[in-house]
């Protein structure tokens, strides 16, 4: 009984483990150096990145620095910082 509960938990240590990087956001800063709204793109220190519908109708224009939280690779807000 021990083994198979020690089985199931290892199981489920590694699921976890795994499922850990699908909530993973990271913060990104840096120069915009191309943005097109209607494609709802933006490169920012040369990286390009998909624009969500809300972070598309921010007012952010090439060459302004600016702080995006981005989750699996799409910018969810745009902010100038």
């Amino acid at each position: 009984m021990f083994k198979k509960a020690l089985a199931v938990l290892m199981v489920l240590a590694v699921v976890v483990a795994f499922s850990l990087p699908a909530f993973a956001k990271d913060t990104v800063r840096g120069k915009v150096e191309a943005l097109d709204k209607d494609a709802k793109k933006v490169t920012i220190s040369g990286t390009e990145y998909s624009l969500s519908d809300g972070a598309a109708q921010n007012e952010v224009a090439v060459g302004e620095e600016v702080e995006a939280i981005v989750e699996d690779g799409t910018i969810q807000t745009l902010t100038k910082i």
